[in-house]
């Protein structure tokens, strides 16, 4: 029997994969055993390292033991003789050498020379060497080999014990070096190295031999692999056994399963047939056996539901109902499989008639969309009766069901159209209309049943409009146009109407198809778009349109008349404030009455429009000279700045005007209006309520602002900005206490950017308000950073602009910012500058009190350059008030800079806030503020703007120097 399975072997595929992993077994057996004896191994000669540690402490233990108990007691006096004579080393001490009443001469031993001497002896037992050693020796003995140079080095930034395993004359050593540390007892003999009471003096050192213990450890490492080796040959032989064992098995079982399917193949023929069969036919068919497994699914179910017969012949538990349905569609095969359970539930709306059930569904998974099954199912039973399985045929119904759901949907659209619809004959007699169209007409759909469609016709169009309408259908099957038509009530009306000709396959018209609208509330708005286009409906005047289109007339005529025209561009100075401070209803009235003003200045051909917002375009098409524009800028400057009484409120503003004259100033309308604006802006600058003509250099000076507003767009984008820190220091400790963040711009061309070059554009397009925020999230984020590394905290100072000081929700701004970035508010100071706050001094109040309330530290910035009302000022929950580097400069020379900043400095005291001066950078300046009382300084005395490296740097030296 034996040999039987044996010659079996070579024929059994399981019987290889025992043998296979039978091998794996021995391979991963013996892996592990040698892992456990590596381990071992490692563990024991790990074991005999910490032995020779614990040796070395042990000795450098008595060591120090030795040297506590001399130097309590002092040095050791010996006779002296051949082994004992003076130590020069002590030459210092005036004990040195004494005599005894009875003539004997003794010298003294310091601690350290006794045990140096010891310990140059003691290698000899068991190769142990103890010794003492310093960076500051007398004894050339005593001086520090490379390892123990290595070692002081380590232990005087440690003042723990160092140690590692080398090499001494190529054997190993354990070296470990102990801190030695300077006491009291110690100085009498060890004075001369200044070494401090308490501060590292040098180390002790010891010099473990190795081998002994690695001897020791290669011991118990051979018995740890002899048995595990005893093991491991045991392990082969159990697992030889029960690979033997296995293999008989599974040769058995091989023969079993052999005959088992011989006995199969006929029943597997017949059912084959079976399949086949049904394999083709049309409709979806699904075959169980009675333990609930699947085994037909025809092509046609394939189709259907996606999923091969690879897939699902075979599998039970209701996996068949998956490719149906989400959870499970209500297969008639179930219900045909349990005759206890009627229509009910899921299977409700199906029939039962014997062994056979019918019916529809939806099974929602079996495609892009749902998909709607009409199904029978029906039990299998064989010769005796006995149910042996149940058969289901499915047929996809979709299409039938979208049909007539399309067939709904149209009839619905058809009557539920915005547009009238109607169908006429080939006779062109009404033989369908919608609801539209009885709304538009008044015909209700009886009425307009047989009746020819020119019930309908106005009588404005005339016989020939019709005569080529007709031409058009017949010849195209198609028109569309605009039309005149009549209601029932005899209403006229305008439509837009569209023809379309139905051809059957001889190419012979069946039916006419039209679809018309009412657009008689469209026509209205075209006549209103009209007058929007080219009027501004605030003011009346002309807008930007209608006046480029008369100024391009006027520039016309002016090239061929060979005379100038000028163009002035007015503005309105500070109508944002009056817009915010006012309401838009006072800034609407206040742009009518200015439109009024300037309409009465003009001559009857000159020309005026709103251009946008607060700006206005006056127009003169024909001048003599220069001198006439400059004249109507005046007359516009005296009208325009006269006082306005509007809504109850007396409001003022005043214009700044740009002028540009054709030729000498541009030859387009482009170029007139660019020239003239860029003159506008300059008269801004000069102090605004004035006139400026254009030149040349404020071309220059366009391009050169346009070219930074545009940089400064994509330093926006690119974030280009970087912060550097200026210093805040308290005079009175040196202490820092805060660091100004001062925006510079990186810029790939020009390198870092100064504000002073940027800033004044930001503020004007109102990029300010993203330059802001960035500046804020950045000085945000390394405040967090400084307080992660470990430095000291002090705020950060951030600079708010005028605009940023204007958003309402600025609070609520920060606090998200701050959040996200982790930081607290105490860690932030806002500075504001005190003309910023005067703008709108109300709403300023509240948003500083809000900021304020949050934690934020605030102070005033610039204080004394602007125009502060100290009534307001008591009122704004500052913290600081900041001296203008102004009156800073020439405080030592100056007297009115020198009272103004120690009137500043009282006055600030007398309200609680400090002062911080800055632009500081003489002593004498220094000297002037500290004996004034001021609290914080900062300038270039102390140092320059940082950059974040820097300045981290700079706060871990101060904070080194004032512990």
């Amino acid at each position: 029997m034996i040999s039987d399975h044996q010659n079996s072997f070579p024929h059994t595929g399981s019987v290889k994969t025992i043998l296979t992993r039978s091998v794996i077994t021995v391979l991963v057996w013996t892996l592990l055993l040698s892992l456990a004896v590596w381990w071992n191994v490692r563990v024991a000669y790990q074991q005999a390292f910490e032995l020779a540690r614990t040796q070395a402490e042990i000795a450098l233990a008595k060591d120090l033991a030795f040297r506590k108990w001399a130097s309590k007691r002092g040095g050791i006096y010996m006779e002296q003789g051949p082994l004992v004579s003076p130590s020069p080393f002590l030459n210092h001490v005036p004990d040195r050498d004494l005599e005894t009443t009875g003539g004997v001469k003794l010298t003294l031993k310091n601690p350290a020379m006794i045990m140096n001497e010891i310990t140059r002896e003691a290698p000899q037992f068991y190769g142990i060497n103890t010794r003492i050693t310093s960076m500051l020796y007398i004894n050339p003995v005593d001086a520090p080999d490379e390892w123990e140079r290595t070692a002081l080095f380590i232990v005087e930034g440690t003042r723990e014990t160092y140690y590692t395993a080398t090499l001494i004359d190529g054997k190993p050593y354990l070296r470990m070096m102990q801190p030695m540390i300077m006491e009291p007892s110690c100085i009498n003999c060890h004075a001369w190295t200044g070494i401090k009471v308490g501060e590292l003096r040098g180390g002790t050192d010891v010099s473990i031999p190795l081998a002994p213990f690695y001897a020791a450890a290669g011991n118990q490492a051979r018995g740890v692999a002899a048995s595990h080796g005893a093991i491991w040959l045991l392990g082969l032989v159990s697992i030889g056994f029960i690979t033997r064992r296995a293999m008989i098995v599974e040769v058995e079982r091989s023969h079993q399963e052999a005959q088992l399917k011989e006995k199969n193949l006929e029943l597997q023929d017949s059912k084959q047939y079976l399949l086949t069969i049904i394999e083709f036919l049309p409709d979806a068919t699904l075959i169980i056996d009675n333990s609930g497994r699947v085994v037909g699914w025809n092509r046609e179910l394939t189709r259907l539901t996606g999923v091969a017969p690879e897939a699902m012949i075979g599998r039970g538990g209701l996996e068949y109902a998956i490719p149906f349905y989400g959870h499970r569609r209500p297969l008639l095969i179930d219900l045909a499989l349990n005759p206890a359970v009627d229509s009910e539930g899921r299977y409700e709306g199906f029939v039962r008639n014997g062994d056979i059930v019918q019916g529809e569904c939806y099974a929602p998974s079996l495609g892009a969309a749902p998909a709607h099954l009409t199904s029978s199912a029906s039990l299998l039973r064989n010769s005796k009766g006995e149910v042996i399985g149940a058969i289901e045929c499915i047929r996809d119904t979709t299409e039938q069901m979208k049909t007539q759901k399309r067939i709904k949907l149209l009839a619905k659209i058809f009557n539920e159209s915005g547009e009238a619809i109607v169908i006429t004959d080939s006779e062109n007699r009404i033989i369908e209309t919608n609801k539209a169209f009885t709304q538009f007409t008044g015909y209700s759909h009886e009425e307009a049943l047989g009746k020819n469609p020119r019930v309908l016709k106005s009588g404005i169009e005339d016989k020939k409009f019709y005569q080529n309408m007709w031409r058009s259908i017949l010849e195209t099957n198609y028109w569309q146009g605009e039309i005149w038509d009549k209601r029932k009530d005899g209403t006229l009306y305008p439509k837009w109407l569209t023809i379309t000709a139905i051809r059957d396959p001889d190419n012979t018209i069946t039916n006419y198809f039209a679809t018309f609208s009412d657009i008689t509330l469209r026509k209205e708005a075209e006549k209103r778009i009209e007058q929007l286009a080219h009027t501004d409906t605030l003011t009346s005047l002309p807008n930007r349109h209608t006046l480029v289109e008369r100024l391009t007339q006027a520039l016309e005529q002016a090239k061929r008349g060979e005379h100038m025209l000028a163009v002035l561009f007015v503005d309105l100075d500070r109508f944002k404030m009056i817009n915010d401070t006012l309401g838009h209803h006072v800034g609407d009235l206040l742009l009518m009455e200015v439109a009024s003003r300037l309409k009465g200045s003009l001559r009857a051909e000159d020309v005026v429009a709103r251009f946008g917002g607060d700006e206005f375009v006056v127009v003169q098409p024909r001048i003599r000279s220069q001198v006439e524009p400059a004249h109507l800028a005046e007359k516009i400057l005296k009208t325009v700045a006269a006082p306005y009484f509007l809504d109850n409120n007396t409001v003022y503003t005043s214009p700044s005007i740009g002028i540009s004259v054709f030729p000498s100033d541009g030859m387009t309308v482009a170029e007139l209006f660019k020239n003239a604006d860029a003159a506008m802006y300059h008269a801004k600058a000069a102090g605004r309520n004035t006139y400026q003509m254009f030149t040349s250099e404020m071309h220059t000076a366009a391009r050169q602002r346009l070219a930074i507003e545009n940089s400064l767009r994509s330093a926006v984008a690119n974030d280009q900005f970087v912060l550097h820190y200026q210093p805040q220091v308290e005079p009175a400790s040196g202490r820092l206490v805060g660091l100004e963040a001062l925006v510079r711009w990186q810029n790939p061309d020009d390198g870092l950017v100064f504000p002073d070059r940027f800033i004044p554009v930001a503020e004007e397009t109102g990029l300010i308000l993203e330059i802001g925020r960035h500046v804020f999230e950045k000085a945000c984020q390394q405040a967090v950073r400084w307080r992660e590394a470990g430095l000291p905290p002090v705020k950060i100072a951030v600079n708010l602009s005028a605009r940023q000081l204007r958003q309402p929700d600025l609070p609520e701004m920060l606090s998200e910012i701050m959040k996200n970035c982790g930081a607290d508010p105490g860690m932030i100071e806002l500075e504001v500058t005190e003309s910023m706050t005067m703008e709108r001094p109300v709403e300023s109040v509240r948003i500083l009190g809000a900021l304020k309330a949050m934690g934020i530290g605030l102070a005033i910035d610039d204080f004394g350059t602007g125009y502060s009302s100290l009534s307001y000022l008591k009122l704004f929950p500052v913290d600081k008030l900041k001296i203008d580097r102004s009156f800073v400069k020439d405080i030592e020379v100056d007297p009115d800079d020198a009272a103004i900043a120690s009137a500043t400095i009282a006055m600030a005291h007398t309200l609680g806030k400090k002062v911080v001066a800055e632009g500081v950078e003489t002593e004498a300046q220094l000297e002037f503020l500290v004996r004034h009382g001021c609290d914080i300084i900062q300038g270039y005395l102390f140092s320059k703007p940082l950059s974040a490296e820097d300045a981290e740097l700079y706060q871990a030296k101060l904070a080194e120097r004032t512990v």
